[in-house]
């Protein structure tokens, strides 16, 4: 018997690719507005040349960025956007003598031939700002009494008038774009003497939305043609979504997703997946978390790694002789039950008090005045250089 409801049951769920896209419009020069009133920004950014440095400098330049990134607090989100794409256009300049031309255009040569096997590393940055999205409603308007009184009174007005409403939103969205500025330009100071950082205009971030739901070069072309309805405009071709890929355009694309978070901050952390010779682009997102939700994660990622190092193989293989002194703490007292994160002496969710002993510590960011003068230590950058007690 057929089954009509199976049949049309593709075409229910067929939609224009515009109605997932969040994007509204440009709010800004430089900052764009999404459906769901968030802000957000596009960083283009240059990279570090990490080939030139040596183990200390690439770590110095992560513990950097990782500081820089801590400027963003509670409801941003960055995401970093990495494109490796091949066939990139090389420069090449042109001289008055007919010699250093002859040998540009020969070395202009070689390098088109191997086009197919030359890559471009790109690296944007996308900071989000969540938007104040108030409840609307009598009895939420009432609910804000007690915190926000004049909040209150203004979202009771917009029940009645949709002018109101606007002018909120508005209020609203300015304020946060104020705060968006703001927490960019700290990120960007903090960064100018180790890579350059460049936040894009309309036009640069136009191009740079089109790249992600477009991959022909003509289909990425284009000017924007009105500030709003950015949704509509940067989508410029087809989706057909098969059994193991999809069809966008002219191309055929896989999406992959890692199994597991990334455990550690680290130089090179995805230095083997960049190896791989292909197109494609990688999606990382960062986002701060409140500290119960930090101690809910850490609890939940210490059990397993607890797990996976304390078991029954590797209590018969630990022996005590062999025991590197110069270990961190984190290591020797995978029992002990102290807490860690980011094991590089940022995030101090390790900081445990120092009953005795001595310890050397080569990164004390999370330690204040008051944690140095009362005995507190970060467990994950601690070497004892005797025997050490702590409360644990």
């Amino acid at each position: 018997m057929l089954n009509l409801s199976r049949v049309i049951k593709p075409w229910k769920e067929a939609d224009a690719l515009s109605a997932h896209v969040n994007l509204y419009g440009f709010w800004t020069e430089t900052a764009f507005l999404t459906k769901s009133g968030d802000l957000g920004m596009v960083l283009s950014v240059t990279g570090v040349d990490y080939e030139s440095l040596d183990t200390d400098e690439q770590q110095y330049a992560v513990k950097r960025l990782e500081s820089a990134l801590k400027s963003f607090g509670e409801g941003f989100h960055v995401y970093q956007y990495l494109f490796k794409t091949n066939r990139p256009e090389i420069p090449f300049a042109r001289y008055d003598d007919e010699l250093i031309d002859a040998a540009i255009d020969q070395r202009r040569q070689y390098f088109e031939s191997k086009r197919d096997r030359l890559y471009e590393v790109e690296l944007f940055y996308v900071i989000v700002l969540e938007g104040a999205r108030s409840k609307t409603g009598i009895l939420s308007a009432l609910g804000r009494f007690p915190r926000d009184p004049q909040g209150a009174i203004r979202e009771l007005k917009a029940q009645f008038t949709n002018d109101n409403m606007k002018v909120l939103l508005r209020q609203q969205i300015d304020t946060d774009l104020i705060r968006l500025e703001q927490c960019v330009q700290n990120f960007t100071r903090h960064l100018a003497d180790l890579m350059p950082i460049e936040v894009q205009g309309q036009q640069a971030q136009f191009s740079f939305f089109r790249r992600l739901l477009n991959f022909d070069d003509w289909r990425i072309a284009g000017k924007p043609q009105s500030t709003q309805y950015l949704d509509f405009q940067v989508v410029n071709s087809n989706i057909e979504a098969e059994r193991d890929h999809l069809r966008v355009g002219d191309l055929f694309v896989r999406i992959l997703t890692m199994k597991e978070a990334i455990a550690e901050t680290r130089p090179l952390v995805l230095d083997r997946l960049l190896k791989i010779e292909g197109n494609f682009y990688v999606v990382t997102e960062w986002t701060p978390l409140s500290m119960a939700k930090a101690r809910k994660e850490v609890d939940k990622r210490r059990r397993r790694f607890n797990m996976s190092k304390s078991d029954f193989v590797s209590q018969i293989g630990s022996d005590p002789a062999k025991t590197n002194q110069r270990d961190v703490l984190i290591d020797e007292s995978k029992q002990a039950g102290i807490e860690f994160s980011c094991r590089f002496g940022t995030c101090g969710i390790c900081k445990v008090k120092m009953t005795s002993g001595e310890v050397d510590m080569e990164v004390q960011d999370a330690l204040d005045a008051e944690d140095k003068t009362t005995g507190m230590i970060l467990a994950c950058q601690a070497k004892p250089r005797v025997d050490v007690s702590v409360e644990a």
